[in-house]
């Protein structure tokens, strides 16, 4: 009896692991992202993910403020292009600065 009993209680532990209810960190929020999307992404973890936290990047940098509040693209373009404070001005331009700020206002809805 005892036997079954543990045996009910691993299938039970088992099964909650597998749906997320038995781990101590919630699960990820998944971010749906477009082919540019997905660009901007990497040209931001290459150039800007060194001084920026943003979750869905992985990126932890401590110089720059961590990207945890909404922004609109277009926000994201104009600090690209002006580089307040210690940023550089124009660190990514054209293309790359549009895919990048698709991505960041993706990635803080």
């Amino acid at each position: 009896m005892r036997a079954a009993s543990l045996a009910a209680a691993g299938a039970a532990a088992l099964a909650l692991s597998a749906c997320g209810g038995g781990g101590s960190s919630p699960p990820k929020h998944h971010i749906h992202l477009t082919a540019f999307e997905r660009q901007g992404k990497a040209v931001f973890i290459a150039n800007c993910g060194g001084c920026h936290q943003l979750a869905d990047a992985g990126t932890n940098g401590g110089a720059g403020p961590a990207l945890t509040s909404p922004a609109t693209a277009s926000h994201v373009r104009e600090v690209l292009a002006d580089g307040p404070s210690f940023m550089p001005a124009n660190i990514v331009t054209g293309a790359k600065a549009a895919a990048v700020a698709a991505y960041v206002a993706a990635a803080t809805k």
